[in-house]
């Protein structure tokens, strides 16, 4: 799907996994640039695939697929992701045209993760760019941005910082959250009951240890 789609845009500038969105969090867009209108673009319900659903997510069963794995213990659910649409491959929640005129059919209901992507970030308006919505950076506006990136990650560590989470069952019943950083390593940081926690994979992703950490006191028993 991912080839499908972005084989089709414009070649994005920046990689769009490393942009902020937030724009509280922005490094590349100008504090003063205008705010995108959601309902004349859209470009973001459809290059970004997996909208992840949370347990604690108000969203119908039949909206999202369950992603499983096979293990001594049985199938086990450790993603949920919005539906896409089969023939456009963008969220079955949107209708319109991409760049004119857009509406989502569970605004009301969205995930989480919709909430959390704001118009005006930095990867919103990447994903303008890629669409065509909005023009491409200078020279001079791409090499600035680039410089700020390489700034802003020169002080992270690649070992706090989690790449992706994989959720499994042990032999005690129990069910084992271990993140991959972004060092390499495998580091396990919760075990869980099953009847009295629910989590996914997708939770973790792009989280430091430190903010697992509390994500994980909030939902606990």
């Amino acid at each position: 799907m991912y080839e499908h789609i972005w084989g089709n845009l414009m070649p994005p500038q920046l990689v769009t996994d490393d942009l902020s969105n937030t724009i509280k969090n922005n490094v590349v867009t100008p504090p003063d640039a205008p705010i995108p209108d959601c309902l004349t673009c859209g470009a973001c319900c459809q290059s970004l695939l997996c909208v992840g659903v949370r347990p604690t997510d108000n969203v119908d069963r039949d909206r999202y697929w369950e992603i499983t794995v096979d293990t001594e213990q049985g199938e086990v659910v450790v993603d949920r992701y919005l539906k896409r649409n089969g023939d456009t491959l963008a969220c079955a929640a949107l209708e319109g045209t991409i760049g004119k005129r857009v509406g989502c059919t569970i605004y009301e209901t969205r995930p989480v993760m919709c909430h959390h992507f704001d118009a005006g970030s930095d990867r919103c308006h990447a994903i303008r760019r890629a669409f065509g919505i909005e023009p491409f950076l200078t020279l001079n506006e791409m090499s600035d941005a680039l410089d700020k990136l390489d700034a802003q990650s020169a002080g992270v560590d690649a070992g706090e910082m989690i790449r992706s989470a994989q959720i499994r069952p042990d032999e005690t019943g129990e069910y084992v959250i271990k993140a991959q950083v972004k060092n390499g390593e495998l580091r396990e940081i919760h075990r869980y009951d099953p009847e009295y926690e629910t989590w996914m994979q997708f939770e973790f992703d792009g989280l430091t240890l430190e903010e697992a950490a509390k994500l994980i006191k909030t939902r606990r028993n």
